[in-house]
Parts: C-alpha cells; sequence; structure tokens
C-alpha cells in the first residue's frame, strides 16, 4: 500500500505556493454639491453619504482550484501538517493518518520543498483534474494530473492510490 501512494504523497507534494493577493480599493469620492435654493454660492453644503465598495465577485471553480493547490503546497512546504490535512478530501484525510502521514512528513524532510505550476484544468460537475508542472529539489520536474473534488471547497482526492 505504501508503495501505492508514495506517488500520491508526490504529487500532493508538488501543488503549488500559496500566493498573496493584494486587494485595494479606493473609497475616496468627491463630494457633490447639494442644490441650494439660496441664492450666494456660499451657501452650498455637501450632504452626498460615501458608498460602500461593492464586494469582490465570486472566485471561479478553475481560480478556486489553483488557490486550493496553493494552499496544499504551502501547508507541505511550511509542514503546516493540519492545513495539509484539510485540504485533501475526506476519503483521503481518513487515509493520511498513522504510517501513511509519517511517510508524507519523511517525504518532505528528505526532499525539501516542491513547487509547481498549474498548466489547465478540466472541471465536470463537482469534480475536476488539474494538470500541473511540477518540480522538487530532489525529485526532479514532471506533469502530473491531479484530481480534485468539491467537499467543502476544492479538496484533493486520489481515491483509487492512481494520479
Amino acid at each position: 500500500m505504501i508503495a501505492v501512494l508514495r506517488p500520491v504523497a508526490v504529487a500532493v507534494a508538488a501543488c503549488g505556493l500559496a500566493a498573496a493577493f493584494l486587494v485595494s480599493c479606493s473609497g475616496a469620492e468627491k463630494p457633490a454639491d447639494a442644490p441650494s435654493d439660496q441664492s450666494t454660492p456660499a451657501a452650498s453644503v455637501s450632504s452626498a453619504a460615501p458608498q460602500a465598495p461593492l464586494p469582490p465577485a465570486p472566485m471561479s471553480d478553475d481560480d478556486q482550484i489553483r488557490e486550493a493547490l496553493k494552499a496544499s503546497q504551502d501547508a507541505y512546504n511550511t509542514q503546516n501538517w493540519d492545513a495539509y490535512l484539510e485540504m485533501l478530501c475526506p476519503v483521503q484525510r481518513a487515509k493520511f493518518t498513522g504510517e501513511i502521514m509519517n511517510m508524507v512528513k519523511k517525504g518532505r524532510a528528505e526532499n525539501g520543498l516542491s513547487f509547481m505550476t498549474v498548466t489547465s484544468v478540466a472541471i465536470d460537475g463537482d469534480t475536476a483534474k488539474a494538470t500541473v508542472e511540477a518540480s522538487n529539489e530532489v525529485l526532479g520536474t514532471q506533469t502530473l494530473t491531479l484530481p480534485l473534488e468539491r467537499s467543502d471547497g476544492w479538496k484533493l482526492c486520489v481515491k483509487d492510490g492512481t494520479v
């Protein structure tokens, strides 16, 4: 079973770096002059209330998948194992205990940091496949197709032991 899951651990390890999103909004608006029924311009008073910025548009499934892969990779590289497990679907998370999780931790310690670039995402309802160019300090570079499932957000989900 460990031999089957080793490619899975390598694939999960090669899922991307966390990206910071910088969102800036400018709430500064010029106040509008209120109409006045007085004849002198000095009597004009501004009474326009500032408008709240519009909320950001929701992320597409494609963007959510890319973000999930980045979060998984960040958790792996920083050895934040609780966050790492949260990025796995429930079926896979249940398998990543004891000896399997120790193997993932050992692989991270022996093989160093992993990086990836998402080259494509194919979505089919609540499942998806992301093709990535994955590289690792020790293992080199390879192209992988990673299965994901929508389960309280997009999660890595290798159910049958193959990637």
